[in-house]
């Protein structure tokens, strides 16, 4: 049978091919060619801000009643000298004027078509790629002061960029202008891949190591020191991640054991957390890096030494992208995600995550949202699978370290008899639905659950502001349908468009229920950005939100026995339900669906075996 994935690229050419063949028939009748999911904007007017304090001026776009500023470096060409390097901040001198007007490039990686239908193609990649883009209300100035949501992109540290059109923020800064609690909207750009995470010992001598994290933290420092030219309050930021843009959000807020604080001072936290990057303590990265580096002639003598780096940097950048690429592809097919990413290197990872959350070597006081959605783990088995060892390989060929022991306890915590009753077609099999759930536990329900309790626990007095929600609908159906892989549901992904307010490109569902469900998501994200609380509004956002973990329940657990969750759309509509893991009685239908995914029982077991799977 021809993989789903193969089925899907197929497809996609030969839409390309129908909208090129379009293009021609309209050109021959004379007519404008005009293809709207392009989401292309032409003939916009400009607009022109100039900070008093740099007096660099930017100019930048009006669509509509949003004004767009892009391709704004925060930081030098990474190339050459500077590759593998921490980021070396840009000063424009005083009179530029900076084109804000079209898209930057986006950072190196593979250059082709787009991942999935929804997602932008990949066409244009440079190491010039330390950019960031601005959206805010139309009429927008120096002294309006608003609340600044800064976007860390996801895509397994091997692929996106803040320009993808899955991240346009159009009806997010809509939404929240008509709520009267009006944001604005910041998308950066980092290094991906080897650029990013290539290490080896000279690197980390050098502190010279996750540079990708760098890259972020100098981007949130940019926008600390120069949002308030763009009506920015520099004192009310909020970083917003997704998967590993999430994760990254984590590793933050325990970087440098807590001690330098982070350039933020609220976060939301979409499927990811600091245990979802696994193996942060082994040699799998530096493995990688070297494994690249042979391909490359790049090895004489010491793999760990400085003239491994510097042959490196002297390879052409598409060489080097390229090699990388096809390795991390061969890997972990199809995108070559997390083949590098953040390890520990003494300096901006000190330590396991998991060990600083239990000491409260962390930044703490920051309000916190996280989530996961219902499906979250629907990507990584195959929908054919029909064996214990299936279920294994799902997982265990991203994260090291697992024993015998533990993964007999982990397919004991999901039996099968459990799952039966989902394979209803021939879609999926009841073991592929299994696989799916420890999946989605082990990167982000689970992670997220123990960044958060943890948070709580050990952070002081001011700490209980965080809230946990259940993303449980999606726009994507249509698409996952045409795409062969309907079993998919509330997928990864699947809340991106809700909390963007955005209508989702190449036939997704974006029917009258589904925006309404955008607007209150969005709308919630921007009365947490102005409050603290995402239901603090008189308006368009989700209601009666509670904290996560009650403040009568004793602190001094390892793990929570009680945790209040927002489910987000679905069947049962959205609301609050607690979980518990001690018999509590089921008061809705909602409750009842929780329940069923054993979260408290099944996350006490993984968020005990952190320092065995690395986080």
């Amino acid at each position: 049978m021809e993989p789903a994935s193969s089925r899907f690229f197929s497809r996609l050419a030969l839409a390309s091919a129908v909208a090129a063949l379009l293009a021609v028939l309209l050109t021959w009748l004379g007519l404008p060619i005009s293809f709207p999911f392009l989401h292309q904007q032409q003939n916009l007017s400009t607009i022109l801000v100039t900070d008093p304090q740099t007096e660099v001026s930017y100019r930048g776009t009006i669509n509509n009643d949003v004004e767009h500023f892009q391709n704004i470096f925060y930081a030098e060409d990474t190339g050459g000298k500077n590759r593998f390097t921490p980021p070396v901040p840009r000063q424009p001198l005083p009179g530029t004027v900076i084109d804000a007007t079209a898209a930057g490039a986006w950072c190196p990686q593979f250059v082709g078509p787009a991942p999935l239908p929804f997602t932008s193609p990949i066409t244009n990649v440079s190491e010039d790629c330390l950019s960031l883009r601005i959206a805010r209300p139309r009429g927008t100035n120096s002294s309006s002061k608003l609340p600044v949501l800064v976007w860390l992109h996801g895509g397994g540290n091997a692929l996106g960029s803040g320009y993808d059109q899955l991240y346009e923020p159009d009806g997010l800064v809509r939404q929240a202008n008509k709520n009267g609690q009006p944001v604005i909207w910041v998308a950066i750009n980092y290094r991906l891949g080897i650029f990013g995470y290539g290490v080896n010992e000279a690197l980390k001598r050098q502190k010279s190591a996750n540079v990708g994290l760098r890259d972020q933290r100098a981007a949130l420092e940019w926008v600390r020191d120069n949002i308030a030219a763009f009506g920015g309050e520099p004192r009310n930021i909020v970083a917003i991640g997704q998967s590993v843009g999430a994760m990254s959000i984590g590793l933050h807020m325990t970087s440098f054991s807590g001690n330098r604080g982070v350039p933020f001072q609220k976060a939301i936290m979409m499927s990811g957390a600091t245990g979802t990057n696994f193996n942060i303590m082994s040699d799998f990265v530096a493995n990688n890096t070297m494994t690249v580096a042979k391909q490359l002639d790049c090895i004489e003598g010491d793999p760990d030494s400085i003239a491994t780096i510097e042959c490196l940097r002297a390879v052409p950048m598409e060489k080097l992208m390229d090699t990388a690429v096809s390795f991390g592809r061969s890997l972990h097919p199809p995108f070559g995600e997390l083949v590098f990413h953040p390890i520990h290197d003494g300096d901006f990872i000190p330590d396991r995550p998991s060990k600083q959350l239990r000491n409260g070597q962390y930044v703490k006081n920051i309000p916190i949202i996280a989530s996961w959605t219902s499906n979250d783990g629907a990507w990584y088995p195959l929908p054919s699978i029909d064996d214990d060892q299936s279920v294994v390989s799902s997982f265990e060929k991203y994260i090291v370290g697992f024993t015998d022991a533990s993964l007999k306890k982990l397919l004991q915590l999901y039996p099968l008899s459990e799952f039966e009753h989902m394979a209803r077609d021939e879609a999926a099999t009841a073991q592929y639905y299994r696989a799916a759930q420890i999946n989605r536990d082990l990167w982000f329900t689970c992670p997220v659950i123990d960044f958060t309790w943890q948070y709580v626990n050990n952070g002081g007095p001011q700490s209980p502001n965080v809230r946990l929600y259940e993303m449980n609908q999606t726009k994507f159906g249509p698409i996952f349908q045409y795409m062969g892989v309907p079993h998919w549901r509330a997928a990864h992904l699947s809340d991106i468009p809700y909390m963007l307010n955005g209508e989702v490109a190449a036939g997704g569902d974006n029917g009258p229920e589904q925006q309404e469900l955008s607007a209150l998501l969005s709308g919630s994200a921007a009365a947490f950005a102005h409050t603290g609380n995402p239901a603090n509004s008189s308006h368009h956002v989700l209601q009666d939100w509670p904290f996560a973990f009650s403040k009568a329940e004793p602190r001094a657990t390892e793990h929570p026995d009680e945790i209040n969750v927002y489910v987000v759309g679905g069947p049962y509509g959205s609301g609050s339900g607690k979980v518990s893991g001690n018999g509590l009685d089921i008061m809705s239908t909602r409750e009842g669906a929780l329940a069923w995914e054993r979260i408290v029982e099944r996350c006490h077991f993984i968020n005990s075996i952190h320092e065995e799977i690395g986080v």
